[in-house]
């Protein structure tokens, strides 16, 4: 297996130390589908304290986990010692670890076969819980006992889902069995951490997976929303690779009150919930000529072509002709701001109050039929005739 440089010189440290190190978790499985890995962590028999004392310059990310991030050509990896968590109160963390020189133990306490295989150059791949094979089997299975994994941390149950979309792969019956049963234990972990999830289920190839949420009774919990839509959810994984617009796509039934709810509900960020309520606010518009699709530009502004892009996917557009047809108006004025004229111009003709803003729409819908005429003496002209 080919590593970073930067990864071989930590891990080559650590041995030459007399210490054993390896990279863990998803580095291994993405390296063994073929996949170029995003991080490397890597696990190590050395106390956090032997670790900062081996390495220049290290930051104490996770200190009281065993966990140090070692900076190297300015991109941290994190480096976590050898650990056996303690006792799980909150089905979330555990209220404790203790560290080991035993890499097995560590191993051990792991969520997913597919998560657990170490990896170094010397000892090559040490697997001891099928991870290679439910690999090659496309298989998403508990370490050890999955009933005891979720009941410690019910966040590995959103996880088992949201792998089984990102990777394409089946959740072995005992493992999605104990996710039934568990399903509960999910109300105990935090919004934030759940819409991550989520949002990563939804940014997969395989948002059919979300079938899962509702058959295991995680969405009773969570998502109820799920069981008041009917949605084709393999389609929603032809669309770009933007949240609002595969959530206004997948919850367009539920209407943009119900959506901004459900997204405030997950804490999730202002711009996604405003982007989303304007997608779906808008979805209705029809385009049919230049007129209509400068009215949508002007509805939705710098997100039009998401727009154009739900309202295709949706209602069975022609995506290619709707794009055409907006990039034949979009230099065209379709805002109050690109207008000729602006409020001043009105309230100097003796016009005061909400009738401003009146008289704008009205010649910013002139304008949308007639973008020839956006001069400031045609606009004046207007004006005059409809005042």
């Amino acid at each position: 297996m080919k590593l970073p440089y930067d990864v071989e010189f930590i891990l080559e440290k650590l041995n030459n130390k007399g210490y054993e190190a390896f990279i863990v978790g998803g580095c291994v499985r993405d390296h063994i589908m073929g996949a170029i890995p995003h991080d490397y962590d890597i696990t190590t028999s050395a106390l956090p304290y032997q670790v900062k004392d081996i390495f220049q310059h290290t930051v104490d990310t996770g200190i009281k986990h065993g966990t140090v991030a070692v900076i190297l050509n300015k991109t941290a990896y994190e480096v976590t010692t050898y650990r056996i968590d303690g006792e799980y109160k909150d089905n979330r963390h555990p209220e404790n670890v203790i560290f080991t020189d035993k890499l097995t133990g560590d191993l051990s306490r792991r969520d997913f076969t597919v998560n657990a295989i170490a990896y170094n150059h010397n000892t090559g791949f040490v697997d001891r819980f099928g991870g290679i094979e439910d690999i090659k089997n496309r298989i998403i299975r508990g370490v050890g006992d999955p009933d005891k994994r979720f009941k410690e941390d019910a966040l590995r149950m959103m996880r088992a889902v949201r792998f089984s979309a990102q990777l394409d792969f089946e959740i072995e019956e005992n493992t999605l069995n104990a996710i039934t049963k568990n399903a509960a234990l999910i109300e105990n972990i935090s919004a934030e951490r759940i819409r991550e999830e989520l949002f990563k289920l939804i940014l997969s190839s395989h948002n059919e997976r979300f079938e899962i949420l509702k058959t295991s009774g995680i969405a009773e919990y969570i998502l109820p929303e799920l069981y008041k839509i009917s949605c084709d959810f393999a389609k929603a994984d032809l669309l770009s690779e933007n949240i609002p617009l595969r959530l206004a796509y997948i919850f367009a039934p539920l209407g943009e009150k119900n959506i901004k709810d459900m997204l405030l509900r997950l804490r999730s960020d202002g711009r996604t919930v405003a982007l989303t309520e304007l997608l779906v606010k808008n979805m209705g518009v029809r385009v049919y000529d230049k007129y209509s699709m400068r009215k949508l530009i002007s509805a939705s502004g710098e997100s039009s072509l998401l727009l154009i892009e739900l309202i295709c996917a949706l209602f069975g557009y022609d995506k290619y002709k709707m794009t055409k047809l907006y990039d034949s108006v979009i230099k065209d004025c379709c805002s109050l701001k690109e207008l000729a004229v602006k409020g001043d111009d009105i309230t100097a003709l003796g016009i005061r109050g909400s009738k401003v803003g009146d008289i704008l729409n009205s010649v910013l819908d002139y304008v949308l039929q007639n973008p020839e005429k956006n001069s400031k003496n045609e606009l004046m002209k207007y004006i005059k005739e409809i005042v």
